[in-house]
């Protein structure tokens, strides 16, 4: 129920990012590019440092009760609420930047991709962390690699751009 909570959340979050958008299209595309990148270079920059901008977020966590409630909903909730990022943390700026991105030259379409993908890629750390086997080590080991997990995401996320606008 989580992942499925997850996954509307992230899906919600793409939508009314597309149709923000669709607003900002009216605004002429060279300007909403120009403006785009040097947001997007700086963050990049930052990123492939290994010392990502800490961005505003809702570093709330999901209260403890919602977690163990005897129904599915506590896990819906929780995972609703971090697929739309009403409570989340992340160490990196790459979300916030794609929001950026979807809304300054994205569109509805995009916009459902992106949270489609932010959906899976949120859904893929629990699940990955579960499936180890022993997630005190998974947590050690992530945080020992945080870095070079960043780069890595950045990296992608370049390439991304540059498949998208060539």
């Amino acid at each position: 129920m989580f992942s499925i909570g997850l996954m509307l959340g992230a899906l919600l979050a793409g939508l009314i990012t597309g149709a923000l958008g669709g607003l900002a299209s009216i605004i002429p595309e060279a300007v909403r590019l120009w403006a785009l990148a040097p947001v997007i270079a700086v963050i990049m920059v930052f990123e492939l440092a290994g010392r990502p901008l800490s961005l505003p977020q809702n570093r709330r966590l999901v209260p403890q009760d919602v977690i163990p409630r005897a129904d599915f909903s506590g896990p819906l909730q929780f995972g609703f609420e971090m697929g739309t990022g009403v409570r989340t943390f992340t160490p990196t700026a790459l979300p916030q930047l794609l929001v950026l991105i979807i809304v300054l030259a994205g569109g509805l379409g995009p916009g459902l991709l992106a949270g489609l993908g932010f959906g899976v890629g949120r859904s893929l750390m629990p699940l990955s962390r579960a499936l180890s086997g022993d997630p005190r080590r998974w947590d050690t080991k992530l945080l020992a690699s945080t870095a070079w997990v960043g780069r890595l995401c950045a990296i992608g996320f370049l390439l991304s751009l540059a498949l998208l606008w060539t």
